[in-house]
């Protein structure tokens, strides 16, 4: 009776093993994917504000590539407004050890202010 404890508690170490480490896998993953869409979000969205206020869309371009230096940014003045949108790619450890990258954009649209100092 002893030496089947002793076997069901190997197996249960080893099953929760396994188990650990696909959650934390699974974690790590959602932790940077999170991470990078918050970092594209707010960079869109203080470039779009700065240049709304300030400047023109070359000028959030340059400034969202200032942020964000591995991003694609593209910005335009659209309808009244600057949309600026900020794709970053993350890389991810996939099954066995491969190499996996998933994009994340970040986009915003701020109204030209009436008051900006730069006409």
């Amino acid at each position: 009776m002893r030496a089947e404890g002793g076997t069901a508690l190997i197996g249960m170490l080893a099953v929760g093993f396994a188990v650990v480490l696909l959650v934390g896998q699974s974690l790590v993953t959602i932790s940077r994917l999170s991470a990078a869409a918050s970092a594209a979000e707010e960079t869109a969205r203080y470039a779009a504000a700065w240049a709304a206020r300030h400047g023109d869309a070359s000028d959030a371009e340059t400034i969202a590539h200032q942020l964000s230096p591995d991003a694609i940014v593209e910005a335009a003045a659209t309808g009244g407004g600057i949309t600026v949108t900020v794709a970053i790619e993350v890389p991810l450890v996939g099954p066995e050890g491969s190499r996996l990258t998933r994009t994340v954009i970040g986009r915003a649209t701020v109204p030209i202010s009436d008051f900006r100092s730069v006409p």
